[in-house]
């Protein structure tokens, strides 16, 4: 029996035989396990993070990343079918531009080109792995691996496997184009539930990674008849009333040397937290470049941060500015019966 083929009048075998070998590759195996899909999970789970402040709401996301996923595959498998059309159409040029002659006689399977010869025995040969356009037979240890493509054996496969078998019993077939079709198809589910795990990770990561401060809410200030707020400070001997509007909107940090006002969405700390106002005595230094001087009331100084990192027009940014402007409207009292400690 012999025949004989070359691997540009075989494209679409011969390129799925290397595609299998790419795949089964130690190093590639350990390269997808260790490298591609930890890198993959940190670009999601970093992405996520960084725009978790953007979306409207956790379900627009989810929603959003399956439909970025499904494109991807889609993507990815019609450029692949583009692939096949034009590997149908178009002849390839290898580096082993050789033809292999194959003979099986005497118990043996030699195949030569004008680079090797190889001669294999039949009942030496343990696997006959079977790829959709091609069958790869090899030895037990696989130090000899041989590549055919089944259109260009003499007769049908299952007669040339039964020829192989006749010598060697213990020979075992491997669907290996399923088996690979298969774990493809796991892999790639994987992978999708791996990223939309990781962009879930990465938006609550976002979403509630944030400085917390020790603040003083309004539920813990005294409610006036007309639905002012009124701050007392015992220590620094001053009270503040903070208009009704401002109600669920801000919280207060206290220090040694004075009170610093915050900035709140819904009453609630999150990455929206920003510095209103503090307000600093006459002897205490502040930096003129990071602050802007708001107003002065007897000894004390309101002063407000030059720059804040909310997004410009978003519906945070507009309301603190609201805030921002009534600042002048805060009453501040000296409390006579408290000593004034901010100097």
């Amino acid at each position: 029996m012999k025949f004989e083929f070359k691997p540009s009048e075989n494209n679409i075998s011969f390129r799925e035989y290397l595609d299998y070998l790419t795949l089964t590759l130690p190093g590639v195996t350990i390269y997808r396990q260790t490298i591609l899909l930890p890198c993959l999970i940190a670009i999601f789970s970093m992405a996520t993070y960084i725009l978790s402040d953007y979306y409207i709401g956790f379900t627009y996301i989810l929603i959003l990343i399956i439909i970025i996923l499904l494109f991807y595959f889609l993507i990815i498998k019609v450029i692949k079918s583009k692939k096949k059309k034009v590997l149908k159409n178009n002849n390839l040029y290898y580096d082993l531009e050789s033809t292999f002659y194959f003979t099986v006689e005497d118990g043996y399977l030699i195949r030569e080109n004008e680079f090797s010869n190889i001669k294999l025995q039949l009942d030496k040969i343990k696997y006959i792995k079977l790829l959709k356009g091609g069958v790869i037979l090899t030895t037990e240890n696989e130090n000899v691996s041989l590549f055919i493509p089944r259109n260009i054996l003499p007769v049908p496969l299952e007669e040339f496997i039964s020829l192989i078998k006749e010598k060697n019993n213990s020979l075992i077939i491997l669907e290996e184009s399923k088996r690979l079709k298969k774990l493809s198809k796991k892999l790639n589910i994987i992978l999708v539930i791996t990223l939309i795990l990781a962009c879930i990770f990465g938006f609550f990561l976002g979403k509630y990674s944030f400085t917390r401060y020790d603040l003083v809410m309004e539920n813990e200030l005294i409610k006036q008849n007309d639905n002012t707020y009124l701050y007392e400070n015992d220590t620094l001997g001053f009270s503040l009333t903070f208009p009704s509007t401002w109600e669920g909107k801000f919280g207060i940090e206290e220090r040694e040397d004075g009170i610093d006002v915050y900035y709140l969405v819904n009453g609630k700390q999150s990455h929206y937290t920003t510095l209103l106002f503090s307000i600093r005595g006459l002897g205490v230094f502040f930096n003129n470049i990071d602050f802007n001087l708001i107003k002065n009331e007897g000894l004390y100084f309101f002063v407000g941060p030059s720059e804040i990192e909310l997004r410009k027009d978003s519906k945070e940014h507009l309301e603190y500015l609201d805030l921002y402007k009534d600042i002048k409207n805060i009453k501040l009292r000296e409390n006579t019966y408290y000593p004034t400690k901010i100097q």
